[in-house]
């Protein structure tokens, strides 16, 4: 019995000893243990790090790699490639696929980064190596550039109306880790109404380039002012030395509106009426030059009615403002004798001369007080006419108040302001003439109202009657609009018929404006249509 069960173990151990071994590998299957010669893949370095590249350096930045087999069987490369195509590294091809035991291999990686960004990725190398069959490989780098950014890239400034002005504050700023050198910019549109900057502008240097350190940014003004109702695009070209992005389109783009639309009716009047008043300067040093106004009156006088102007003309100078004689004005019923006659009466040369009489400001205030009802001067004064006021002296003008203040005053006998013109005949501005001291004060009032200044030293009395005459006559010529215009929309029709020639709108007065031959006759109807400058604030 003992000796049956001893030989019992004894085959047991046979069979066993007969009977394949099996030992599984990590992925479950069996592992043959008569042939365990395996490859054994080592990669020299597992990671390369290129530091910082500069982009625009032209210099080829390669690091190479070392694949060995430490094992005892051949390895087979079966591909190699990055985690990551679009990085910017480069992998040149292996030099051998098959490595045997205690060999090695060698392949290249090249960065070349396009802008200033860290990358990273891994190469992967697929082998025949069953403990490693993806070998990894960490590539690192940054790249140093400048980088634009504008902002914004793209801008509509919508629908605003004609005449009114937006404006964008268009930022470029460097998002990169270098110096961005903003080398030109240029505006290409074909319209007017979008207007850019420019590099003169900006924050440049000594040579006219603008330089952006990381971060650093800068603005440029872009405005919006349309003239029209068409719309309008502009694109502005920002050329810089970002390596990724050299050049940058930027677009703006809008649209105008009309507020709305206007039509001004006038009517050219037969006569343009015009009231005429001198002021005179009575004291002693003026007898001649009075003497000379009184002779010469009758050519002031032929030239308003050639003129065919509606006019009246006085002289005043007593301190109460009242004219001298029988006749208060003289018009275009007398002739040249009778109008002589008349300034004769009215200047008085003989008489005696007030306390204002070289104070042409105060006595022509005094005149002007009595033209109402009742006034000693009354009806001299029309309200449809234009008011010209001439002071004639040989001392500067002394009235107790400023020429402002006066003018002011002045201005408001008239419903419009510009209807008041100041004329001056005295010394010449600013070191006076012949005996004749300047005559400031008077001067500074022409000036302000557009009027004429004669010089009391000249000999031809005549000749200045005659300038003073044309410059006083009620001009026919302008037209004032009621609104603001947009000056490209203003169209002018005479009697119905439609007007391009002899005239022109002045927008700083806001009215059109005729050419001496091209006046509209008298009777004429003139219609002014035209759109209507927008109101900004709202």
């Amino acid at each position: 019995m003992h000796r049956s069960a001893s030989l019992l173990a004894l085959f047991g151990l046979f069979a066993m000893a007969c009977t394949e071994y099996q030992v599984y590998d990590d992925d479950g299957g069996i592992k043959d243990l008569n042939d365990n010669q395996m490859p054994d893949i080592v990669v020299d370095p597992g990671e390369v790090d290129f530091g910082g590249i500069e982009v625009a350096d032209e210099l080829e930045h390669v690091e190479v790699v070392t694949v060995s087999n430490v094992g005892d069987a051949d390895l087979h490369i079966q591909n190699i490639e990055l985690e990551d195509p679009g990085a910017p590294f480069t992998i040149t091809a292996i030099q051998s696929v098959l490595v045997q035991p205690e060999a090695s291999t060698q392949f290249e990686v090249v960065y070349d980064p396009t802008t200033a960004i860290a990358d990273e990725t891994y190469v992967l190398i697929d082998s025949d190596d069953p403990d490693t069959p993806v070998a990894q490989v960490l590539l690192m780098g940054e790249g140093i550039a400048p980088v634009i950014e504008v902002d914004p890239v793209s801008y509509d400034f919508g629908t605003i109306y004609v005449g009114c002005e937006n404006e964008l504050a268009l930022t470029v700023t460097n998002i990169g880790n270098a110096d961005l050198v903003v080398e030109d910019f240029s505006y290409n549109t074909g319209s007017s109404d979008l207007l850019f900057g420019g590099i003169e502008d900006l924050n440049g240097g000594d040579d006219g380039l603008i330089t952006l350190a990381p971060a650093e940014y800068d603005e440029i003004a872009v405005s919006y002012l349309p003239l029209d109702e068409y719309a309008d695009i502009a694109y502005l070209i920002i050329d810089s030395n970002d390596p990724f992005t050299p050049q940058v389109q930027v677009t703006q783009e809008g649209n105008g509106v009309y507020y709305g639309t206007n039509l001004d009716v006038f009517e050219q009047p037969i006569q343009g009426a015009t009231d005429i008043i001198f002021a005179v300067d009575k004291s002693g040093s003026m007898n001649t030059e009075l003497s000379s106004v009184i002779t010469n009156f009758g050519v002031f006088v032929t030239t308003m009615v050639n003129m065919d102007s509606d006019f009246h003309v006085a002289v005043t100078q007593a301190d109460n403002g009242c004219i001298n004689g029988s006749d208060i004005w003289i018009d275009n019923t007398f002739t040249e004798s009778e109008a002589e006659s008349t300034v004769g009466t009215m200047v008085n040369l003989g008489g005696t001369y007030a306390s204002n009489t070289e104070r042409a400001f105060m006595l022509l205030e005094a005149c002007l007080s009595e033209v109402g009802s009742g006034g000693c001067n009354e009806g001299l004064v029309r309200d449809t006419a234009k008011l010209n006021l001439v002071g004639v002296s040989d001392e500067p003008e002394q009235s107790v108040n400023s020429w402002s203040y006066y003018l002011t005053l002045f201005q408001s006998y008239k419903d419009d302001p510009d209807d008041v013109i100041i004329h001056a005949v005295g010394g010449d501005y600013p070191s006076g003439c012949s005996g004749a001291s300047a005559y400031t004060g008077m001067y500074e009032a022409t000036v302000a109202t557009g009027g004429q200044f004669l010089s009391i030293c000249a000999s031809d009395w005549a000749s200045h009657l005659t300038s003073l005459a044309e410059a006083a006559a009620a001009t026919l010529d302008t037209f004032q609009l009621t609104a603001d215009a947009v000056p490209e929309t203003v169209q002018v029709r005479i009697d119905g018929v439609t007007s391009t020639l002899g005239w022109e709108y002045d927008q700083g007065q806001n009215a059109i404006m005729f050419q001496t031959e091209y006046i509209p006759e008298g009777g004429s109807t003139i219609e002014v249509e035209y759109a209507l400058m927008g109101d900004c604030d709202a």
